[in-house]
């Protein structure tokens, strides 16, 4: 094959991938700019209009795509929306949301948590709180003592002598 064919196929082959390649961008583009718009809508406490976009968001085709940063401010509108309408399934898709940052960058994941306003404490505390105890439940037999474990106490004449 010479190397003008090649370079042909090469160049063919890309661009066919092209309108692909740009069409997911501008698509995971669009749904960062509604994360956006959803965290506007929370911040002049429309919270309906916060929960339709952020629902939109989860539709999007390129929502699996997102990074983790972008899944934990997805995360933190759910919580605002939890809080206000007081929606248990807008609770339970924050601790998804949370769970998803993680598995798709844990780094990535903490240092926004971390680095959240002083005012998304609460919510990223409750959230941790939250997601530790779905993973991890509470066992009352792990914190009791073992029946056949004791411990034995010096006798006095074990004592150093003074």
């Amino acid at each position: 094959m010479s190397l003008e064919k090649l370079a042909y196929l090469l160049l063919s082959g890309l661009i066919l991938t092209l309108p692909a390649a740009c069409g997911s961008g501008s698509s995971q583009s669009e749904t960062i700019s509604n994360i956006r718009e959803a965290e506007a809508a929370v911040a002049t406490g429309d919270m309906e209009a916060a929960r339709s976009v952020a629902v939109r968001v989860m539709g999007d085709d390129s929502f699996n795509d997102l990074p983790a940063s972008e899944l934990a401010r997805l995360s933190l509108v759910y919580m605002q929306i939890a809080d206000s309408t007081e929606r248990e399934s807008s609770i339970s898709q924050a601790a998804d949301l949370y769970r998803k940052a993680f598995d798709v960058n844990p780094d990535s994941a903490e240092a926004f948590y971390a680095d959240v306003n002083p005012e998304m404490y609460p919510y990223v505390t409750m959230l941790r709180t939250l997601v530790g105890h779905i993973d991890h439940p509470y066992n009352p037999e792990a914190d009791s003592l073992d029946e056949n474990s004791h411990y034995e106490l010096p006798e006095p004449t074990d004592l150093p002598e003074k």
